[in-house]
């Protein structure tokens, strides 16, 4: 005898939902991590990016007091570590160059949308800037 799966079945759903879909993703609750504020100096797209796709700042860290403790000791420089850090540089200027690259398109954007739906106020934003720039 065999039996057919309903639509809905409580215990099959129970047991798959939590993995059904995709689990790879960044939990970011506050109650998961109470004790992490992290205030960042520069961009905060940038920032993330940098600590998510390239290295956490614990190893950038790492691999800076590497460096700086062989240059002390007048020892050879970890090949492998300046090998990390200079990966790394490159990462972080394409992040860099792609996150500007996003606002300035947001940027003209958002002005091409004010032009079409408000051209006075596109108009009086246009002079604003230009005699902001003079002054």
């Amino acid at each position: 005898m065999t039996t057919t799966q309903s639509a809905f079945d409580p215990l099959l759903w129970f047991f798959r939902a939590p993995l059904s879909g995709n689990v790879a993703q960044r939990i970011t609750a506050p109650w998961f991590s109470p004790s992490l504020t992290v205030n960042y100096a520069g961009d905060p797209q940038v920032e993330d990016r940098v600590v998510t796709e390239v290295a956490s700042y614990g190893k950038q860290l790492g691999w800076l007091t590497e460096i700086a403790i062989a240059l002390a000791n007048g020892q050879p420089l970890p090949q492998e570590t300046l090998h990390r850090l200079e990966k790394a540089k490159v990462d972080i200027d394409a992040i860099k160059n792609q996150v500007h690259a996003s606002a300035v398109e947001a940027a003209k954007n958002a002005l091409d949308r004010l032009e079409r739906d408000d051209p006075a106020q596109y108009g009086k934003l246009l002079r604003e800037r230009r005699s902001n720039k003079h002054s």
